[in-house]
């Protein structure tokens, strides 16, 4: 009898490693290589930056983060921290110092690559966003029709890295919303 009840305790104790482990492999393969977001902005800098993350409802294993920056000037920029294996900062600035038709794609893209560059004392050296604003700059010069939503692919093979303006929008009064996209992975 204590030779069967031994042998039950046995399995019943193999079973639930079983289990405890299936289940930690199962929550292994929902983890984000980036699931915490972190300000990019710093904050001596630009003094009136925000920065707040919220749990993403369709997948709560992996956060959304957002800062926004309002700029001596006026103008406002609002930087979307958003993936877990593909990892993407998606950059909307209001600005009313540029005005032109939304259609003409080439004076946007330099808008969207002086306004990057004025905002990079910001966020300092940054590979994504460096490495990002020469290829934006490369494109640029290296094509003569521009247009928006256009993925221009830098860096590796394995772990791909893109930047694209995805479009530019005009705002109430005289101001423009430009969104610009740096994104790298699979992680």
């Amino acid at each position: 009898m204590k030779i069967l009840v031994s042998k039950l305790g046995l399995i019943i104790l193999l079973i639930a490693a079983f289990v405890v482990c299936g289940l930690a492999q199962q929550s292994e393969s929902f983890e984000c290589v980036r699931a915490t977001p972190e300000p990019i902005i710093k904050r001596e800098v630009y003094p009136q930056t925000t920065f707040a993350r919220r749990k993403n409802k369709s997948l709560p294993f992996n956060d959304i983060a957002s800062e926004t920056v309002k700029f001596k000037n006026g103008e406002k920029l609002s930087i979307e921290h958003t993936g877990c294996e593909n990892y993407t900062l998606i950059f909307r600035f209001e600005t009313n110092r540029f005005k032109r038709k939304t259609a003409d794609a080439r004076f946007w893209y330099k808008t969207a690559l002086e306004l990057m560059r004025q905002a990079k004392k910001g966020f300092g050296s940054n590979d994504l966003l460096d490495n990002g604003v020469k290829a934006l700059n490369s494109y640029i010069k290296n094509n003569k029709t521009l247009k928006y939503a256009e993925e221009i692919s830098f860096g590796g093979e394995e772990i791909r890295d893109v930047v694209f303006l995805s479009q530019v929008k005009k705002l109430r009064g005289n101001k423009y919303q430009v969104e610009l996209s740096f994104g790298t992975g699979p992680l």
